[in-house]
């Protein structure tokens, strides 16, 4: 700690009748004996050097990470938006948003640690080395590495919602009138479409930096230890033998939920300043600038982030099926399918329960969905569907919240009504972080829909419900499929609402894979995240290859159907 800290300390010391006198932050734990609101807690946190510590890793992980992962997403936009190779491009996000943080973290440590595939490739022919070396690539001081894990997660999902409002910014008509203008592509996309992009991204970009600021399973698999980042911190203390750490690890709670105000005010104000600066660059007319050259460097650092996120995937299958792998080999020399064969028995156990969870809360998820979305057309009948409800705020709320504290007061709440540890508490908090992602996807296309074909449906046959499933829910398959598949990963991915609402009785692929992470089992581990990144990116795929054959497939099942009661009906008579 620095002078200012331990003045700091000091003068919290000194305020004793403050305790007595007023109710601030709560000490308030009755199983403690603790009925009165106090500033220990307060004084205890600011008395950790590991705090002070903590918050300085997490703020710059958490403002690094957000930041390179806009960079490059903006750069990757500007270099590839409608040109044709670019599809295949758009078409690799799916997969990497697919996958849980977990799986992407192991992946990583798996290519990035001294020991790992990227240091094989290169030796000994490169670099000399017939042993690991001692280097620390992964879970470093700096949280390099962890900023990069961020990255890779982060980058896809903004480049996918920056890719879903473009229409709404023409920027097709744009880019063809600028270039007939003269304008370079960069400069363009600089000058004319990130400032009106912008604004429509700024909450995507706040939930990014919310969860890079508040992070855990990533932060455990490849972040730094001595000392880790504050959520991981709190971590460790709610979960401390002794209870009366649970009173700092609360205040630490609500001073990580003010680092993030904090950070996201900083991060406005400092868009609002660096827009004022640069209005008059942006308005001098030249058709290029030096400042383009920011943007082709983000798109190689951005191609080469989503290179190691499919090098960091492919390594989990291979080191699953690996018998016999020494370093310095590239690949290994023996394989197997006995590593999977002895693991079957927990793996299906861990399968079956990440599969029941994820299955219940996202269809539960999207039930809720449809009736909120039902609800605010009719109740938005003569006034603009695009005003918000009270429902739409609310949504915000898990996600923008640190889960260390968030969850910790809802396992109080778990406790006092005697569920922790039942499996439906557990599909309760998924479906409190799965339900914003669903509702949020469903709520364009839902509210975009054309009511005028229901209508008809109703007076050719009036069967509300009916005509409702068939006609409307039938038309809006392919949203509501998309919906279920990115609810679904984001049920796969959760890590502290399991472990928090199961209290370890019921174990899923991304609670065992975490666990086990450090355990330098990497045929087990690999195991599990193997599958813990399959179930997503298979939901994914059939969310792509169902909608458009669903019809046909109907139709050739009612053909085959009607032929069977034409046969009954002729052996009847």
């Amino acid at each position: 700690m620095d002078h200012w800290d331990y003045h700091l300390i000091a003068d919290l010391s000194d305020f004793h009748w403050f305790d007595r006198h007023f109710a601030s932050c709560v000490c308030v734990f009755p199983p403690l004996g603790e009925y009165n609101f106090s500033l220990a807690p307060w004084r205890s946190l600011f008395s950790q050097g590991e705090f002070y510590a903590s918050v300085k890793l997490t703020l710059i992980t958490g403002i690094a990470a957000p930041l390179l992962a806009l960079w490059f997403a903006l750069s990757l936009l500007a270099w590839g938006y409608q040109r044709p190779f670019f599809r295949k491009v758009e078409a690799l996000l799916s997969p990497i948003l697919a996958i849980p943080h977990a799986a992407i973290a192991i992946g990583l440590l798996f290519l990035l640690s001294p020991s790992g595939w990227l240091v094989r490739l290169f030796s000994p022919w490169l670099t000399g080395f017939d042993r690991p070396p001692n280097w620390i690539t992964v879970q470093d001081p700096y949280g390099v590495s962890l900023i990069l894990a961020l990255v890779i997660k982060e980058m896809p999902y903004l480049l996918f919602v920056m890719l879903a409002t473009m229409k709404s910014i023409k920027a097709r008509e744009s880019l063809q009138v600028g270039q007939a203008l003269g304008y370079s592509r960069f400069t363009l996309w600089r000058k004319v479409l990130i400032p009106q992009l912008y604004p429509i991204i700024r909450l995507p970009i706040f939930i990014v930096i919310a969860f890079s600021l508040t992070v855990v399973d990533l932060a455990l698999v490849i972040g730094p230890n001595t000392p880790s980042t504050l959520a991981v911190t709190l971590l460790r203390w709610f979960n401390d033998p002794d209870l009366s750490m649970r009173l700092m690890a609360s205040a630490g709670a609500i001073a990580l939920m003010l680092v993030i105000v904090v950070v996201l005010a900083g991060w406005e104000m400092a868009h609002l300043s660096f827009s004022k600066l640069s209005r008059a660059e942006r308005s001098n007319g030249k058709r290029s600038g030096l400042t383009d050259n920011l943007l082709r460097v983000g798109v190689v650092l951005g191609l080469l982030c989503l290179l190691n996120a499919f090098v960091a995937l492919a390594l989990l299958p291979i080191w699953s099926l690996t018998r016999r792998w020494r370093f310095p080999d590239a690949l290994p020399s023996q394989w197997t399918w006995d590593n999977i064969e002895r693991a079957t028995p927990l793996l299906m156990d861990l399968t079956v329960n990440t599969l029941t969870i994820a299955l219940i809360a996202t269809l539960m998820a999207c039930v809720i969905s449809l009736v909120m979305l039902e609800t605010k057309r009719h109740s938005s009948k003569g006034s603009s569907l695009s005003k918000p409800h009270v429902f739409d705020w609310l949504i915000y709320v898990p996600i923008l919240l640190p889960q260390i504290g968030f969850l910790f007061g809802l396992h109080v709440l778990l406790i006092y009504l005697n569920l922790n540890g039942d499996l439906c508490a557990i599909i309760a908090l998924h479906l409190m972080y799965v339900l914003p992602y669903v509702y949020l996807t469903l709520k364009g296309p839902y509210l975009a829909y054309e009511e005028e074909y229901l209508l008809q449906a109703n007076r050719l046959n009036h069967r509300p419900w009916r005509n409702y499933v068939l006609v409307k829910i039938a038309m809006l398959k392919p949203a509501i499929f998309t919906a279920f598949a990115i609810g679904f990963s984001v049920s796969i991915a959760q890590y502290l609402p399991t472990l928090i609402a199961g209290e370890g009785r019921y174990s899923t692929l991304t609670t065992e894979a975490v666990a086990q992470a450090s355990s330098g089992d990497r045929k087990q581990v690999g195991s599990m995240a193997m599958l813990q990144a399959f179930f997503p990116i298979m939901v994914f795929w059939l969310a792509q290859f169902i909608p458009p054959r669903w019809t046909k497939w109907r139709l050739a099942l009612d053909a085959l159907f009607s032929k069977k009661n034409r046969r009954n009906n002729k052996c009847s008579v």
